[in-house]
């Protein structure tokens, strides 16, 4: 059977049932008639007045404490070494009355993640906000290296250099550990205030500062196929500056809203250099790294009555960013030959982006509705045109000029169109239809163009009052112009070059190999959603998805891929004092390509028939990749107020992931290929906490967590700094961290 035929029955499935139950209850289908459609929520908890901090200030003081030093535990909270933290949180507002009022809030004080707020204000008048926001991402830092320094990266005085990373006799003693870290310290302002009923006035700034240390690869070799690499500690210092200035106006039919923002981008490093660990060559390596640059950038919202049944809506920007940083010299190897300068000091060049997103909302008739929209996305660059004779890695002299590379424009302009039909049926019921075409045109890429056609059937039905469906089907079809396989090596590199190649050699990617997002696809996708309140306690729902890419004209590249996704909740809600939730949900994305593998030279023409066959030729040598990713998660949640002085929480996440590569050939003697290992992670994370209200005024809180997390990713797995011959690796290791957290704290409150 056809994917796309496993849609259909649903959709009549829907259809019918809705048709036969209007059919059984003609009076009743008359009475919701004119009903209106009301999604079902949950009934939560009602907050006990004493937890609904009703109170002008609280304050959260205590302790907690971690068992043990990890990195993915506490990537994004703070909680990342082991030993004692501070819990400190604020909340402190003026009394009710008056014309002005304030409120400040301070969160996690005692961490790197800590974050604050002061907020001024006169009611519907005059609103100022100050705040401080940190955050801190750590990474895997159980890899080593050798390197010391910040921008600049040394090797020990006494380093023993070698051919391969086998050979370095000093590496044991040199090797160190460094904290792969990031932290960001934000500082905003804003400000709004009313000018009059129907003027407002708007502007913020913030400027951030983000330092640690990342990691980057660099290498040093005199053509592509023999390098020396090595990963390398980053330095990470940049600060961002952003300002915005609007206006906007709220009127009886017409609202607007206008700003100009500014962005700034600093990099206190142009580059970062470091000592060759190999013995290739005796001169230090570079990289420049991510240059000053700044945007400014005006947006237009705003929407339009028309008349009761009509209204426009509208949304455009335009952005203009910048970049005209010096070039830094052609190596950082003082050794290499130099017999031509820079084509010029610096980039100087600056890209345009514009958006604009329209909306014609139209009800001709009471249950007809219809959605006319334009969507636009434009990007062009003006920068000039330029050869580069850059020496390979650091290691050789500048080459011929017929080597030199050029930097190319990637204009992009996408325009697409469309209308949505909606027409509003019995059982609180709405069919609806959309169509929607788009057309994408790039500049220097293998497609100039490319078209989609894409066709949405939806219908949604509440046939009482604790029930809802919803079912979605969609078609698209995308259609690409001619494959100009050559259209990359003619944008990149020099004419004397071009005219020395054969040209059934002038590609950069095989001309059978099709990028996915420039090929032909023919996608089929669906959704269904399922809502049902058996009681008023209870909240059922079921979500279904389903999505099929069919790349049926790509020989070489992804030819198929699938996704699927199935989630299930419950929630339980007896009482006022007690809620408790579980789900259930599984992913699951496959996907096929191929290629093929084959040496430059005379090897590299595609384009021959007869035996013997170069190897770019003879499609015994392509090979495939069927992936597959599943991935399962579980959960439960409780809320319980176990009496006026004690309330309970609990918490608990579990996710199975697994990825597969299997590869195979099509029967050339020299591929051999062999499956990837699978890639598994687990990850089980509970969470508690118990509140004893002690008083009117305080209570005393414990939280807990346990977290249990494992991978065997195999590009990790035994592997050390010196497993590659000529790749020195940091040799990190899979995360597999049990760790345990434990916070008692005490809250009070004030009037």
């Amino acid at each position: 059977m056809n994917r796309a035929d496993c849609l259909r029955p649903l959709l009549a499935g829907l259809l019918v049932a809705g048709g036969a139950l209007a059919a059984d209850d003609k009076t009743e289908e008359q009475a919701q008639a004119d009903a209106q459609y009301q999604p079902l929520v949950p009934a939560g908890p009602a907050a006990d007045p004493r937890w609904s901090d009703n109170s002008t200030g609280t304050v959260q003081l205590g302790a907690g404490y971690t068992s043990d030093d990890n990195f993915m535990f506490g990537q994004y909270n703070g909680l990342h070494n082991d030993g004692a933290s501070l819990i400190g949180n604020l909340r402190w507002r003026s009394a009710a009355g008056g014309d002005s009022w304030w409120r400040a809030s301070v969160d996690d004080l005692g961490l790197e993640t800590r974050e604050g707020e002061f907020t001024w204000g006169m009611a519907d008048k005059l609103r100022l906000e100050l705040g401080f926001d940190s955050s801190l991402q750590v990474r895997n830092d159980s890899g080593m290296t050798p390197f010391r320094g910040g921008s600049t990266l040394r090797l020990p005085d006494n380093w023993s250099g070698g051919a391969s990373t086998g050979d370095w006799a000093t590496l044991g003693d040199a090797l160190h550990r460094f904290d792969r870290e990031l932290a960001r310290d934000k500082l905003s302002a804003s400000i709004s205030a009313a000018l009059n009923e129907q003027w407002r006035l708007n502007a913020s700034l913030s400027h951030e500062v983000k330092q640690g240390t990342g990691d980057i690869g660099g290498a040093f070799y005199i053509d592509a196929a023999d390098g020396d690499a090595a990963l390398l500690p980053l330095d990470v210092d940049y600060r961002t500056t952003e300002a915005e200035i609007g206006l906007s106006y709220s009127g009886s039919r017409l609202h607007l809203d206008g700003r100009l923002d500014y962005s700034g981008f600093d990099n206190s490093d142009d580059a970062l250099y470091w000592d060759n660990p190999y013995n290739t060559s005796a001169g230090p390596g570079g990289i420049a790294l991510a240059p000053d640059n700044e945007q400014y950038r005006g947006r237009l919202t705003g929407q339009f009555i028309l008349t009761p049944e009509a209204r426009l809506q509208f949304d455009g920007s335009y952005a203009l960013a910048s970049q005209d940083q010096d070039y830094l010299d052609w190596s950082a190897n003082p050794g290499v030959l130099i017999v031509e300068d820079l084509p010029r000091n610096s980039y100087d060049g600056e890209v345009a982006i514009g958006t604009f997103n329209g909306k014609l909302l139209l009800r001709p008739l009471p249950r007809f509705e219809i959605e006319a929209f334009y969507r636009a996305r434009e990007r062009d660059y003006d920068a000039p045109r330029d050869g580069y004779r850059y020496p390979r890695g650091d290691s050789a002299n500048q080459p011929a000029s017929a080597l030199s590379v050029y930097n190319t424009a990637y204009d992009y302009h996408s325009h697409s169109g469309g209308a949505e039909f909606a027409y509003r049926l019995p059982l609180r019921s709405r069919l609806s239809f959309e169509y929607e075409y788009e057309v994408v045109r790039r500049d220097n890429v293998a497609v100039r163009e490319t078209e989609e056609d894409r066709y949405t059937l939806a219908y949604r039905i509440q046939p009482w009052r604790n029930f809802t469906a919803r079912l979605e089907a969609e078609y698209a079809d995308r259609s690409a112009s001619r494959y100009r396989w050559d259209q990359r090596y003619y944008a990149l590199l020099d004419v004397e070059l071009i005219n020395a190649t054969p040209d059934n050699q002038r590609y950069i990617n095989h001309p059978a190999f099709s990028q996915y997002y420039l090929s032909n696809r023919e996608q089929w996708a669906g959704k269904l959603d399922l809502t049902w309140l058996p009681a008023d306690t209870w909240n059922l729902n079921l979500n279904l998805s389903w999505r099929d890419d069919d790349y049926g004209a790509s020989d070489l590249g992804v030819t198929e891929s699938e996704w699927a996704r199935a989630y299930a909740s419950a929630s339980w809600t007896p009482s006022a004092d007690l809620s408790l939730s579980i789900y259930a949900g599984a992913d699951s994305f496959e996907s096929d390509q191929d290629g093929r593998a084959f040496r430059g030279g005379a090897e590299k023409n595609a384009f021959e028939i007869y035996p013997p066959l170069p190897q770019a030729s003879d499609p015994s040598r392509d090979w495939s990749l069927a992936a597959t990713d599943t991935s399962l998660t579980l959960g439960a949640n409780l809320q319980w107020q176990v009496s006026e002085a004690l309330a309970l929480q609990a918490d608990y996440n579990y996710v199975d992931t697994e990825g597969e590569q299997d590869l195979a050939d099509a029967g050339a003697a020299d591929l051999a290929p062999e499956d990837f290992p699978a890639v598994e992670t687990r990850l089980h994370h509970f969470e508690a906490a118990a509140t004893w209200q002690v008083n009117a005024r305080l209570a005393l809180r414990l939280d807990y967590q346990y977290y249990d997390y494992d991978s065997n990713d195999w590009s990790l797995r035994n592997v050390s700094v010196t497993s590659l011959d000529n790749v020195l690796t940091l040799g990190a290791q899979n995360p597999d961290e049990e760790i345990h957290y434990l916070g008692a704290s005490a809250i009070y409150r004030w009037e």
